[in-house]
C-alpha cells in the first residue's frame, strides 16, 4: 500500500483517453570524477539555508553533496535518451528509453555501472480523475482548535502553541501524492497569504496540472498548516512550507522510491527543517519488485537509505507507520524502518492504537513505529472545502512533524537527533516501550523542559536533582542531571508526613545524564511532606507541599 490514508470517501470516478508510460530504469554512475563543483564552493548547489542547518548541529559537507556529473547527464540526452529525475545522494538517475536497444546504448557507456534496474514497465492505461467526496462528523470544539483540539492537546502541542512556537521560522518539506485545491481550501489561506509556501516541485512529472493531482497531500498539509477559527488549528500553523510531489498513485512501482529520494535531496537543498512523509512501500504492481519483511532494516530499500541520509543532513524525518496492521502483511513499510527518523502511528482519540496501525520492530529489532498520535478521525480539510475526519498513519504523521519543528523553533541550538530523542523520551511508554505503540505518546511540553540550553544547563548541574512545582496538586516532574550516567537506574521517591510516616513510595526509572519525569500525585492528601529522593549512591531531600 503506497498511501497510508483511510478515509470515509465516495469516489466518483471516470475515464478518458488512453494514456502510453513508457518504461523507466534507475541508472548509476561510477563516480563524480571531474565534476565542475567543488566542496569549497556549495553555494553552487546548496542554499545558504541548507548550509546553516548544518552549520548549526556540524555537520560538513561530503562527495554525497556533489551533484552529479553534468557531463555525464548531457551524454546520456545526447544519445535520445529522456532524464526523468536525477539523484546526488545515489549518484544516479531515473531514465525513460522508448526502445529497448537503447538498454545497450546505456550498458555501453563506461560511467554507467552494469546494474540497471527497471523501475517502471510500459503501461497503456485509462486517465481517470477522481472526485473525493468526504463524510463530516460533529464533535465538541476547543475556542481556537475546535475541532482539532484534542488531537494537539493529546500531545501537549497547545502548551508550545500558547508560548508562541507555532513553527515561525522553520521550513516543513511535504513529499506526498498531490496537493489539489491546496492553493484554494479555506485554511489554508494564510500560508499563501503571508507568502509562506515557498516552493513546489513536481517528480512525478505525469502532465497532471499540480494542484489538480491527488487529494492526500491536502488533507495532511491541512493538518500541518490549517487555520480556520473555532474549526481547524493544525500542528505548525506558523511554519513554511514545501509542496513536493513524489507519488504517481495511478500504479504502484519501484519508480516512486526514487521519485522520493528526488525529493527527499530536493528539501535538503533549500534548507528543510522537517521532512513529512505519509507515504510507504512494501508491494508492487510488479511483484518482483516486492520488499520482503526482511528488507525492512532500514539499510535496503532506496527510500529508507534516503531517509536516513536526510536524516545524517540534519534533517527531523517524520513519515507515517503504514495502515497494514489489520491485513496479513501487519509488519511498518519503507521509509518507516530508516534509522535515525520518526515513524509514526496511529491512536484513537483516547490513545488506544488503531487496529489498522501498522506493527514493529524492524527487521533488525529497533523499536517500530518510534511514537504514536492521533489518527483515528482526526479532523483536517478536503480539497473540496468541507472538513472532514480522517484516519489513517498519514494524518497522525503531521501531527508529529509539526510539532518537532514548533519544538525545534522553541530550542533552535539542538541538533535534529537532540530533538528526536526528546520526543521519544517523553513519550507514555518510553520504559515499556513495544512493537504496537512504540514509545507511545508523546508530550511535547516535557520534551520542551528536557531540552536546556548551555546556560540552563549550568543551573541545572549546580542543583542536580529538583522537583517543581512546589507546592503542586495533580502532578510534579523530577527533573535529575547525573553527569556521566548513560544506563538506566532507579530514583525512589519517599513522601513522609510531618510525623515521619511513610505515606507514598514511587520508584521512577531514569535514562541518561538528564532525565525529566512526570509524576502523578493525586494518591497523596493535601498537606506538607518531607521528600526524600534516593539513588543508590546519594539522597536528597526537600519539604514539599500538596495543595
Amino acid at each position: 500500500m503506497k498511501v497510508y490514508l483511510l478515509l470515509s470517501i465516495l469516489f466518483i470516478s471516470y475515464s478518458g483517453w488512453a494514456q502510453q508510460s513508457l518504461p523507466k530504469y534507475w541508472i548509476t554512475f561510477t563516480d563524480k570524477k571531474n565534476t565542475p563543483y567543488t566542496l569549497d564552493k556549495p553555494l553552487e548547489y546548496l542554499s545558504s539555508r541548507s548550509l546553516d542547518r548544518r552549520e548549526k548541529q556540524g555537520i560538513g559537507i561530503d562527495s554525497s553533496d556533489l551533484p552529479v556529473n553534468p557531463a555525464y547527464i548531457e551524454s546520456v540526452k545526447a544519445k535520445g535518451i529522456r532524464i526523468i529525475n536525477i539523484s546526488k545522494w545515489f549518484n544516479g538517475a531515473l531514465v525513460e528509453l522508448d526502445c529497448t536497444s537503447y538498454l545497450d546504448t546505456l550498458r555501453s557507456m563506461s560511467f554507467i555501472k552494469d546494474e540497471i534496474i527497471r523501475v517502471k514497465p510500459e503501461i497503456t492505461m485509462p486517465q481517470e480523475k477522481q472526485v473525493h467526496k468526504f463524510k463530516s462528523e460533529t464533535d465538541p470544539f476547543m475556542p481556537a482548535y475546535g475541532h482539532s483540539y484534542n488531537q494537539i492537546r493529546m500531545l501537549n502541542g497547545h502548551i508550545l502553541h500558547q508560548q508562541g512556537y507555532t513553527g515561525e521560522g522553520m521550513l516543513i518539506s511535504l513529499l506526498d501524492a498531490g496537493y489539489t485545491n491546496a492553493n484554494t481550501i479555506s485554511s489554508l489561506q494564510h500560508l499563501w497569504e503571508d507568502g509562506r509556501v515557498i516552493a513546489t516541485k513536481d517528480f512525478v512529472k505525469d502532465g497532471n496540472a499540480f494542484f489538480s493531482s491527488h487529494s492526500h497531500g491536502t488533507i495532511v498539509l491541512s493538518a500541518l498548516a490549517g487555520y480556520e477559527p473555532q474549526m481547524l488549528l493544525g500542528s505548525a500553523p506558523g511554519a513554511s512550507y514545501a509542496l513536493i510531489r513524489t507519488e504517481d498513485d495511478s500504479s504502484e512501482y519501484l519508480i516512486e522510491e526514487y521519485n522520493w529520494v528526488c525529493g527527499a535531496e530536493f528539501a535538503d537543498s533549500i534548507g528543510s527543517d522537517v521532512i513529512n512523509s505519509s507515504l510507504g512501500y512494501t508491494q508492487f504492481d510488479d511483484p518482483s519488485q516486492n520488499h520482503s519483511v526482511e528488507d525492512l532494516d532500514g539499510k535496503t530499500t532506496p527510500v529508507a537509505r534516503a531517509a536516513s541520509i536526510a536524516s545524517e543532513k540534519g534533517i527531523i524525518v517524520v513519515v507515517s507507520a503504514g495502515n497494514n496492521g489489520g491485513g496479513p502483511w501487519r509488519k511498518i513499510g519503507s521509509p518507516a524502518d530508516a534509522d535515525g527518523i520518526l515513524a509514526v502511528g496511529a491512536t484513537d482519540s483516547l490513545g488506544v492504537i488503531a487496529y489498522f496501525s501498522s506493527r514493529g520492530p524492524s527487521a533488525d529489532g529497533r523499536i517500530k513505529p518510534d511514537v504514536s498520535a492521533m489518527g483515528l478521525l482526526t479532523y483536517s480539510q478536503s480539497p473540496d472545502n468541507s472538513f472532514i475526519y480522517a484516519s489513517g498513519t498519514s494524518i497522525s504523521s503531521p501531527l508529529i512533524a509539526g510539532m518537532a519543528a514548533c519544538l525545534w523553533q522553541a530550542n533552535p541550538g539542538a541538533a535534529n537527533i537532540e530533538i528526536i530523542d526528546k520526543i521519544r523520551q517523553s513519550s507514555d511508554r518510553y520504559f515499556g516501550s513495544d512493537s504496537i505503540y512504540g514509545n507511545g505518546i508523546p508530550d511535547f511540553a516535557l520534551s520542551d523542559r528536557m531540552l536546556l540550553n548551555r546556560e540552563e544547563l549550568e543551573v541545572v548541574k549546580s542543583v542536580p536533582v529538583n522537583i517543581f512545582p512546589n507546592p503542586a496538586h495533580n502532578n510534579i516532574y523530577l527533573r535529575i542531571y547525573r553527569e556521566g550516567i548513560y544506563g538506566i537506574e532507579e530514583a525512589i521517591l519517599r513522601f513522609y508526613d510531618i510525623y515521619g510516616r511513610l505515606n507514598n513510595e514511587i520508584i521512577v526509572p531514569v535514562a541518561g545524564e538528564l532525565h525529566v519525569a512526570e509524576i502523578d500525585i493525586r494518591q497523596l492528601r493535601t498537606g506538607i511532606y518531607y521528600l526524600h529522593i534516593d539513588f543508590t549512591d546519594s539522597n536528597y531531600k526537600y519539604i514539599f507541599s500538596k495543595n
